[in-house]
């Protein structure tokens, strides 16, 4: 009964018009709360032109927390405002730098009628108003607030066909945040409908932290494995969860004897972080107590520290890994259900791994492992040839991603 159920969810997730339509009917009806935020924001903020800034409202780890703090160093002048909520590291690293607000409290939408950017790593959590996104607040209450533009900070380069979901009928973004000239393309095309100038090529705020910390963080002989989500699983209890075969492979790798001796006789540490907080809820059913790999938490670790002490990451199809070329450091694909993956998630696009990846492609568990031995052997240098390609990739790999971000807004 519980798997029909996810799978009947899932369904409906993927319905992309079914899904658009719910939502606008959720903000018509929340139009006694938007009204109220709109002049609560005309007698407490008089009209203060805030640049309110976050990512999924509990956090404080992406561009968004890179942005915020480019800001409040460089341009004090601007009104920003970070929202966050919950006690945690994250939360209290950003009240270091500068004003925050409760995510979802009336102040913060409050604040959210009254700024001139709302800048985020996601377009939904960043809308204090329940259930939708940027899309359906502007169809149905851009006239409140004419002047308010949404800047989309992006977590990641985007490499698969996301026509369907982020085309500009479905987004309304004012601007969108890239950072490779492919990938400036591919948003630019006709298939996904931004007008003129809304999709800028600045590159990834958090960028900048990495090429500032470079040689304030040393290299370690650490590997990380940072593995996407599957969006069919979202909805899926844990006991159906465990009986799938992503969890499965990433299981039996994990606890690979061969994996862990290798690991053992070279006194390699190795990390399993995944990014996203679906696979971070259920890291205790890998059970890696008894095994050399130990976990990183996203909410509590530095990421961009854990990727400048790490000397090779292993992903499947995160875009995480352009970190790590941002870098020039070795990485490896497993791509263990790429059948699957391609029928329930992201088709392919502009971007093919055969000719376009910075690391091998793996397809079996015996197949990682022996690349992961040879980059040891290697003492993790990066082979030439992909070296190459990521000279291909990046046409800038600088400290300027942020101020690129930030004269375009200002202009």
């Amino acid at each position: 009964m519980n798997k029909l159920k996810a799978k009947m969810i899932y369904k409906i997730k993927k319905d992309v018009a079914l899904k658009g339509k719910i939502k606008i009917l959720l903000m018509i009806l929340q139009f006694p709360v938007v009204f109220g935020a709109f002049l609560g924001s005309k007698l407490y903020f008089h009209n203060r032109k805030i640049w309110l800034i976050g990512e999924t409202g509990i956090d404080a780890k992406d561009n968004g927390l890179a942005f915020f703090s480019y800001l409040k160093k460089n341009h004090k002048e601007i009104d920003t405002v970070y929202y966050i909520t919950g006690d945690s590291k994250a939360a209290d690293t950003v009240k270091e730098l500068g004003d925050v607000v409760k995510t979802n409290s009336f102040k913060n939408k409050m604040m959210f009628m009254t700024s001139r950017y709302i800048l985020s790593t996601h377009d939904g959590y960043s809308i204090p108003f329940k259930g939708v996104n940027w899309r359906e607040f502007k169809i149905v209450y851009g006239w409140m607030v004419p002047k308010l533009q949404f800047v989309f900070l992006n977590h990641g380069v985007n490499k698969d066909d996301t026509a369907e979901n982020a085309n500009y009928n479905r987004t309304r973004f004012d601007f969108h945040v890239t950072t490779t000239e492919a990938e400036f393309e591919e948003m630019t095309s006709v298939q996904y409908g931004y007008p003129k100038g809304s999709i800028i090529k600045t590159g990834l705020a958090r960028y900048d932290v990495l090429q500032n910390n470079k040689n304030v963080y040393r290299q370690k002989r650490n590997i990380i494995y940072m593995p996407t989500w599957r969006y069919y699983l979202a909805d899926v209890s844990d006991e159906e969860f465990i009986k799938s075969d992503y969890f499965l492979k990433m299981y039996s790798f994990m606890h690979s004897g061969e994996l862990n001796n290798l690991l053992e006789s070279n006194d390699i540490n190795f990390y399993f972080f995944p990014p996203h907080h679906e696979i971070q809820e259920r890291i205790h059913l890998f059970d890696l107590d008894q095994t050399r790999i130990r976990t990183f938490n996203t909410e509590e670790d530095n990421f961009s520290k854990v990727v400048l002490e790490s000397a090779m990451m292993i992903t499947d199809f995160s875009s995480v890994v352009f970190d790590f070329a941002y870098l020039y450091k070795r990485t490896a694909y497993y791509q263990f259900d790429l059948k699957k993956y391609r029928q329930g998630h992201y088709k392919e696009g502009y971007f093919k791994y055969e000719s376009d990846g910075f690391g091998p492609i793996l397809y079996e568990e015996d197949k990682i492992i022996a690349e992961i031995e040879k980059a040891i052997d290697n003492n993790f240098v990066i082979d030439e040839y992909y070296e190459k390609r990521i000279r291909n990739t990046f046409s800038v790999t600088d400290n300027k991603n942020s101020e690129r971000l930030y004269k375009i807004l200002k202009e």
